[in-house]
């Protein structure tokens, strides 16, 4: 396994990495997505510490994926119904 070292920004503070090679620009995305919800957040709710802008990101995405139809429910669904989809032509011919 690869490991790089890398810096990424969120919320104007620095945090140092050591991550797999391939998972840099899913992280470096992520970063990016973090740092634009913190944006859009700061620009509805003025007045709030970054602190608070962390909590409410956090607290939006939480329940963004306890959500019945969050994507990793319909990634797992559209797998079982392959699956099955493909016993069923196994069995029946």
């Amino acid at each position: 396994m690869n490991l790089i070292n890398i810096s990424i920004k969120i919320a104007d503070r620095d945090y140092p990495l050591k991550i797999k090679e391939t998972d840099e620009a899913k992280i470096r995305n992520a970063a990016s997505h973090i740092n634009q919800q913190l944006k859009e957040l700061m620009n509805k709710y003025d007045g709030r510490d970054m602190q608070d802008y962390m909590a409410m990101y956090l607290l939006i995405q939480m329940n963004e994926s306890a959500s019945p139809l969050s994507s990793m429910d319909v990634n797992f669904n559209d797998s079982l119904s392959k699956i099955s989809n493909d016993l069923d032509n196994l069995l029946n011919g």
